[in-house]
């Protein structure tokens, strides 16, 4: 018997809820390099440091659920498959805490 598995689709739709805005955004599944088995979203993200603001927005990496990861932190794509938020970004060596979506 030949087990095929089907090509994951790179390119997907993901559903966030922050601050109780819902925003449906693009992102991008990493099949290889890495950010291998990860999907990370367009930037359309505020992020602050304790330096100040990120003077850019910034995309949210994303990543697969462990059994004690908290619910509310889950979201799911287009496929119905589930990713957990990353809140921690890095832009220019800085670390970034996401705290919203950027205005638009």
């Amino acid at each position: 018997m030949i087990l095929r598995l089907l090509p994951r689709r790179r390119h997907r739709t993901v559903t966030i809820e922050l601050d109780g805005v819902l925003q449906q955004l693009p992102a991008e599944y990493h099949p290889t390099g890495p950010l291998v088995g990860r999907i990370v979203t367009a930037p359309a993200f505020h992020a602050e440091s304790v330096f100040g603001e990120c003077p850019v927005p910034v995309p949210m990496p994303l990543h697969r659920p462990t059994g004690r990861t908290d619910p509310r932190q889950i979201v799911v794509d287009d496929l119905a498959e589930e990713w957990v938020m990353g809140l921690r970004v890095h832009y220019q060596q800085q670390l970034y805490t996401i705290i919203g979506f950027y205005p638009r």
